[in-house]
């Protein structure tokens, strides 16, 4: 019985991690650039960004992590590709980019949210994405 909840159950912890470390990564920075900002608020913020990076990759996911899914890539580089264009496009529109673009700005935003999306896409394919495909081991009694 809970040998079928495996799949999801670890679908689901790629997708936590991978946005853990993408709300971790952001409250450094916030964290770096606001000097001010202490031990306990560091991890209030972690959480806060964690939960806002959840919300804004929940329906793209949905909609190409069962893709990935059924056609069985198990290749890091196509994870790492979702993860750069996902957080780019993101981090675009976020940011205000498309109503009043500085192309400096603009560019420098979308180049490092690009890595930071790979690197997180790079965490859920080595929790999930690297069994994609693969069908539940059952070990039946001899």
């Amino acid at each position: 019985m809970l040998v079928g909840l495996r799949k999801p159950i670890r679908l689901l912890w790629g997708y936590v991690a991978a946005c853990a470390l993408m709300g971790f990564v952001l409250a450094c920075v916030a964290a770096w650039t606001v000097p001010e900002t202490a031990a306990p608020e560091l991890f209030v913020l972690t959480i806060a960004l964690t939960k806002l990076a959840m919300i804004v990759s929940i329906v793209p996911s949905l909609i190409v992590i069962p893709i990935l899914e059924w056609r069985g890539m198990r290749r890091w580089y196509g994870y790492a590709i979702y993860g750069a264009v996902l957080s780019a496009v993101a981090s675009i529109l976020i940011s205000g980019g498309v109503e009043k673009p500085q192309t400096l700005n603009l560019i420098t935003i979308a180049v490092c949210f690009a890595f930071l999306g790979a690197v997180s896409a790079t965490v859920y394919w080595w929790i999930a994405g690297r069994f994609a495909g693969r069908g539940p081991v059952l070990n039946e009694p001899e």
